[in-house]
């Protein structure tokens, strides 16, 4: 080996000797966690009251496990559910499906429902929330006419354990 390659190699394993002490030099550092509160979800929830009679028209009991429909009967479902909507500027709209019944009797009836609330904005079958607790009223009118003929809808059902109200946030 020459002089220079001897000289080089000498220089770098100094260096390196130099550089692995370089860690031992004490420096300050400090560290700080921020003290920011935890954050917290709102709820958006439908719940059914299970609290729904049927009356005549009239406003006469009717029940609907042991009571037959017969023609020019008009019967009303009233029901009520809760919205609970809690969270900054949270609105949204209630909706509903499945008014179509199913059974024979539904051929022979008209149904209409009707929602309402003293908490909430009506527009056709949408009502908008702001945030809380609200009541919704939920009133199922099914008449019966009385112009069916012959033995039009007699011994017949109607099912409308499909109607499902459907809670949906909005911006």
């Amino acid at each position: 080996m020459n002089k220079l390659v001897k000289g080089a190699i000498a220089g770098a394993a100094g260096i390196a000797l130099l550089l692995g002490g370089a860690g031992t030099f004490a420096l300050w550092n400090s560290s700080a966690t921020l003290s920011a509160p935890s954050i917290s979800a709102g709820t958006l929830a439908l719940t059914s009251n299970n609290n729904g009679v049927w009356k005549k028209l009239d406003g006469s009991a009717w029940t609907a496990a042991t009571d037959k429909i017969i023609p020019g009967t008009t019967l009303v479902y009233t029901q009520t559910l809760t919205v609970n909507a809690v969270g900054n500027g949270l609105k949204a709209d209630l909706t509903y499906s499945g008014m179509t019944g199913s059974g024979a009797l539904d051929t022979y009836v008209t149904k209409t429902l009707e929602v309402t609330s003293a908490t909430a904005t009506v527009t056709g079958s949408t009502l908008s929330f702001t945030p809380g607790t609200s009541t919704v009223n939920v009133k199922l009118t099914v008449v019966f006419p009385s112009t069916v003929t012959g033995t039009q809808g007699q011994s017949a059902q109607l099912d409308l354990s499909a109607l499902t109200f459907t809670l949906t946030q909005t911006p």
